[in-house]
């Protein structure tokens, strides 16, 4: 076999879950396994099966947060409790989608799974002939548990497969805790405590000596784990007038605190609110509150709009209305987030597991004002109980805080201590990396981080596995 082939399997609810997969696919496809190249697949379980059901499926996850918030909460919490019940035993029932029905046990995801999206992903399996399979979304969990598929992935007459689920929020949840997979990769070590409750086995080894509870992480993008110079990658950078028609002159970020204001690729959130309340309260202040000029001169606050248009244009009409001190730089959609992240001191975000994992990779106090029923709900009260930020649901204390965290060094610095702590970085050279790749002595890798992790996890797989003839071949 000429290549380690991985197919990563995901769901387009949220730019979440696709950032972590092509973050993966990047990374991986760098490397490689025993002199062998890794070769990595993406397939969206909805987008590639039928665009029209992964359109309704988004738009109605979009609007069910938005409208129904309450309920989408509920059943999430209802899931919870269901499974907390009656835990799921993986069992291979024999029964077939006509004899569920005539009993009765039919369920909408039976339906989904069995008739809509399992003949395409035995297809592309069957093609693809992946060493490893990484799910980034827990609908795939319950979709692999399927016999037909199981049987597939995990026999030696078929694929022999490695099944990895990445959970992308800093929760334990049963809906990601499927019966098929050989590993999970959670958020944080701190969550164990969690797991211990829930399904306390993945803590435990299994017949082949191999726990399969590994907290490495959320994987993000290699390019946070970069090392920089906040100050001096912020006085170097201009976002030039020729790239953005609505500037009168390049805007300069020069040495200015920097606020940054974002609600995730779909742009998210009571968001011209945040920027209005925070542009008033800066022209309004007339306290000296720091002996620094930096900090009492008038602060940058970019703002990332996502692929929300009619955000990004009620953004612009506020700075053409009331931003007279040129503080406001409306962005759409941005592939170079990590680097707008590493020039801005605190970020306004909602609390999706990525961009948390993101901001604390660039050393970013969390700024929570609103977040979204279920998951987001779990992850803002992991980095409340962790001091990995704020959440306020009141003006006054919002702007209190952006106050606070702007003229307070300390105070903002407790916050980041709080999370290097979660978020590791630890620089070093792999001579492994160094002997099979020529990585030039000056170039570290941060070893600490999910995706190297993963990677190593994977390597370790594949020798273990030598004995597969699929493998030989």
């Amino acid at each position: 076999m000429k290549e380690i082939n991985v197919l990563i399997l995901t769901v387009t609810a949220g730019y979440g879950h696709i950032s972590v997969s092509n973050a993966l696919k990047d990374y991986l496809e760098k490397r490689e396994i025993d002199s062998k190249e890794i070769n990595v697949e993406i397939f969206d379980i909805l987008g590639d099966v039928n665009p029209l059901i992964n359109k309704v499926f988004t738009e109605y996850y979009l609007k069910a947060i938005k409208y129904i918030p309450n309920v989408y909460s509920f059943l999430y919490k209802k899931e919870a409790e269901k499974a907390l019940e009656n835990p799921r035993k993986f069992k291979r029932s024999s029964k077939k989608l006509k004899q569920k029905i005539q009993e009765e046990e039919i369920t909408v995801t039976d339906i989904f799974n069995k008739v809509i999206i399992k003949k395409k992903l035995m297809s592309i399996l069957k093609k693809q002939k992946p060493n490893f399979i990484i799910c980034t979304h827990p609908f795939i969990g319950e979709l692999l548990e399927l016999t037909e598929i199981y049987e597939y992935v995990k026999s030696e007459e078929g694929l022999n497969a490695c099944i990895l689920t990445v959970v992308t929020d800093y929760v334990v949840h049963p809906s990601w805790l499927n019966d098929a997979s050989d590993f999970f990769i959670f958020a944080s070590d701190r969550l164990k405590y969690f797991l211990n409750e829930v399904k306390p086995e993945l803590l435990e080894k299994d017949e082949n000596d191999n726990v399969k509870a590994k907290f490495f992480g959320i994987p993000i993008k290699d390019s946070f784990n970069n090392t920089y110079d906040k100050i001096k990658l912020r006085k170097n950078h201009v976002f030039l007038k020729e790239n953005h028609d609505f500037l009168a002159d390049d805007y300069a970020l020069g040495d200015k605190f920097t606020y940054l204001i974002m609600g995730g690729g779909y742009g998210i959130g009571n968001i011209k609110d945040y920027v209005k309340l925070l542009l008033e309260h800066e022209n309004n202040s007339s306290i000296n509150l720091h002996s620094s000029s930096r900090h009492n001169e008038l602060s940058n606050i970019l703002v990332v709009c996502g692929n929300n248009q009619e955000l990004y244009d009620e953004i612009l009409n506020l700075k053409k209305e009331k931003d007279n001190n040129n503080q406001i730089m409306v962005l759409g959609f941005v592939k170079n987030i990590d680097e707008i992240m590493k020039m801005s001191d605190v970020i306004i975000t909602k609390p999706g597991g990525i961009s948390i994992t993101e901001a604390m990779a660039c050393r970013l106090p969390i700024v929570i004002r609103e977040y979204l029923p279920g998951q987001e709900e779990r992850n803002t009260e992991f980095l409340l109980n962790n001091n990995l930020g704020i959440y306020t649901a009141e003006d006054s204390s919002f702007l209190a805080y952006l106050s606070q965290l702007k003229h307070d060094e300390d105070y903002r610095n407790q916050i980041i201590d709080n999370q290097k702590k979660i978020y590791k970085i630890n620089y070093s050279y792999d001579k492994n990396e160094e002997e099979n790749h020529d990585v030039d002595n000056n170039q570290r890798i941060n070893t600490n981080s999910s995706l190297y992790k993963i990677y190593k996890l994977m390597e370790n797989e594949c020798r273990k596995r030598r004995s597969n003839e699929l493998y030989k071949h």
